[in-house]
């Protein structure tokens, strides 16, 4: 018998699976926690194509900082095909506000080839504006990482305790 799932459903089991890989990788709270940092980092850069490129980016830092290359990886993913409009429109405004370059270009009505037209002083806004916007989502989520893999590790240690005890 097979069940449909909703796109929901679907949704909520990507999560998870991603979660639970993130919090079995074999490696220390802190080595996962900067590899995810790494993969957010890695994934505020706007480049096109995407994903490969962030996430080659991501696993390059994760090198070079000694931290879990699959958490970055999979980290990469907090920029997705669904929210890339919503990155690059703030990288383009933090880019516009703290550089003093003159791009005619309007993200809000944003096309695939008016990226392709804004030259390297739109890819330069975009660059920083990543940078800008990759430092403190990578250190916060560094953090958030560490909280996370610190307590499913707890909760998981109590549960084998309490087995333990059972037999």
């Amino acid at each position: 018998m097979q069940r449909n799932f909703s796109r929901w459903e679907k949704f909520k089991r990507f999560l998870k699976l991603h979660y639970l890989r993130l919090m079995r990788i074999d490696a220390s709270p802190h080595n996962i926690a900067m590899g995810v940092a790494c993969g957010v980092f890695g994934g505020c850069f706007p480049v096109i194509p995407g994903l490969p490129l962030q996430t080659v980016i991501a696993v390059v830092m994760a090198f070079i900082t000694r931290s879990s290359k699959i958490a970055a990886a999979v980290a990469t993913w907090i920029s997705n095909p669904f929210n890339w409009l919503l990155f690059y429109y703030v990288q383009f405004k933090i880019g516009t506000f703290l550089l003093p370059i003159d791009v005619q270009f309007d993200p809000a009505k944003w096309q695939v080839s008016d990226f392709m037209d804004i030259g390297w002083q739109g890819l330069t806004i975009l660059i920083f504006g990543g940078l800008v916007l990759g430092v403190p989502l990578g250190i916060a989520s560094y953090f958030i990482a560490l909280y996370f893999v610190r307590r499913y590790r707890r909760r998981k240690t109590l549960r084998m305790l309490a087995r333990r005890k059972k037999l």
